[in-house]
């Protein structure tokens, strides 16, 4: 009978430390995420001829202090530069750099990606649509 009444009387306390915990941990993931990125200029574009194109598009969001980075997208094709710009930002990008020249290479139904500096970021799920891919990082 004690066992039963220690245990109603722990569930509310294991409950409300719970709850802390995640609260921290929201909180902790909201403050620590760099949110929409400032994307000020165009410096890639490469069509894959199925509707779809390879676009890299400068983040200005560092300011002074930061140098740019560079992210790269697969999207469906778009029109203009600032077309190109409004789309991307609420788009998820495949690779994140410090390096704004990233060469893109077609051959037998592969995507060849050349980089030359520092990768922040790379996620291949935005390539598994695109057939063949082979990423070729040199530093």
């Amino acid at each position: 009978m004690q066992f039963l009444r220690a245990t109603k009387s722990l569930l509310p306390v294991l409950r409300n430390c719970l709850l802390v915990a995640c609260l921290i941990y929201i909180g902790a993931n909201w403050i620590m995420s760099s949110g929409t990125p400032k994307l000020d200029e165009v410096v890639l574009k490469r069509s894959l001829g199925n509707g779809g194109s390879i676009y890299g598009a400068r983040d200005g969001q560092g300011g002074a202090t930061v140098g740019f980075s560079y992210r790269y997208y697969v999207h469906k094709d778009l029109g203009s530069d600032q077309e190109i710009l409004t789309a991307l930002v609420s788009a998820h990008p495949f690779l994140k750099t410090k390096e704004p020249d990233v060469q893109v290479t077609q051959a037998d139904g592969a995507i060849r990606l050349i980089v030359r500096g520092e990768v922040y970021e790379y996620r291949s799920y935005p390539l598994e649509g695109l057939g063949a891919v082979s990423i070729d990082m040199r530093l």
